[in-house]
């Protein structure tokens, strides 16, 4: 799919007679050597059915041709605004993004995901007909790095399941897909460095907490998978643990403690940090979450489907695998029983 700038019947939305527009969309866009699939990404926002939005890119401190590419289409179409800092973490780079937006709504898109043409308008509908959304999202469908389907996944449509499903550590729609209140994501305190492998699962649950979350079973968004992704961070280890630290400081919040992330000291989060690692560590956590994401990339990097369906089937039905796939399927209780466990310390040397 190629860019197609300025799209068919293009109306300048910054100015219309003279008088400042606001787009009722902003959607931001973190790019990190990103020129592979950018294009795509991009084009896919530009020619949403929903006319009323701008694309917010940040460029975070590529080494390609990221940067050149952003200033390209920025010229190219007033509805682009592009950014450039230092590479940081992704949470500090959207937060940039979200102090740039000027849109009522904020949307987000992975630079190598896309979205389906009717994506904004019909989570803009489900914000209408909901004033107490903070947060929605929708199915996917997942695709290799050449775009072929993979997968489609959906999700609960509704708050209480969804809110369920975070607590749990359970499947949650893609961050490409959030959309979320821009006034409400200004009121939590927008994304948390501290959450650097979780900024998304740590916001939703605080979004959650001020108003209601739902989500569109249609597939609107495709998420681009390959192996690359998989090689991240040791098999997603401190993804986990800053999932599961998400996880603990809602549940302590909830339960009218002060939220670690905002008082603890330096030294005493990485020592939280540290304790919930081991934690995980005593639980075989890691070793089933690492079999699991290993017989992932293979399945992802295998030319043959057939054969990674067999792979991948021989895996679920060996039995220590199955127990991830039944974590992955029944929810994932260990945090609740941290959070009951930190509660239960005292000073620095609680849980060691």
């Amino acid at each position: 799919m190629g860019i197609r700038w300025p799209a068919p019947g293009f109306m300048d939305p910054a100015v219309t007679d003279g008088r400042p527009v606001t787009p009722e969309v902003s959607v931001v866009m973190s790019c990190y050597n990103a020129s592979r699939w950018l294009a795509e990404s991009v084009d896919s926002v530009l020619s949403q059915s929903h006319g009323s939005l701008e694309l917010v890119l940040i460029d975070n401190g590529s080494t390609d041709e990221t940067l050149r590419i952003i200033r390209d289409m920025e010229d190219s179409d007033a509805r682009v605004i592009g950014l450039s800092k230092q590479g940081s973490g992704l949470a500090e780079s959207l937060n940039l993004g979200i102090d740039r937006s000027r849109g009522k709504w904020i949307a987000r898109l992975d630079a190598d995901d896309v979205c389906e043409p009717t994506r904004l308008e019909r989570q803009l509908d489900l914000f209408r007909r909901h004033p107490e959304l903070t947060l929605t999202g929708t199915g996917c469908v997942e695709i290799d790095e050449h775009g072929r389907f993979l997968k489609q996944h959906r999700y609960p449509p509704h708050h209480n399941r969804l809110l369920s499903h975070l607590e749990h550590m359970q499947r949650f729609f893609p961050h490409s897909s959030a959309m979320y209140r821009a006034d409400a994501v200004r009121e939590v305190g927008r994304y948390r460095n501290r959450f650097g492998w979780a900024e998304d699962w740590d916001l939703w649950l605080r979004l959650a907490s001020v108003g209601q979350v739902e989500c569109l079973r249609e597939p609107l968004v495709r998420i681009r998978k390959h192996p690359a992704q998989m090689s991240l961070d040791d098999s997603g280890r401190r993804q986990f643990v800053d999932t599961t630290a998400a996880i603990i400081c809602h549940l302590l919040r909830i339960d009218g403690r002060p939220d670690l992330a905002d008082s603890a000291e330096s030294h005493t989060w990485d020592s939280f940090l540290q304790w919930i690692d081991r934690r995980l560590d005593d639980a075989g956590a890691f070793k089933r979450r690492s079999a699991y994401h290993s017989a992932r990339s293979q399945f992802l990097a295998s030319g043959n489907r057939w054969f990674a369906a067999i792979a991948m089937r021989r895996y679920i039905l060996s039995s220590g695998h199955a127990r991830a796939l039944m974590t992955t399927k029944l929810g994932f209780g260990l945090p609740r029983r941290l959070a009951h466990e930190w509660a239960k310390g005292s000073g620095l040397g609680r849980g060691q």
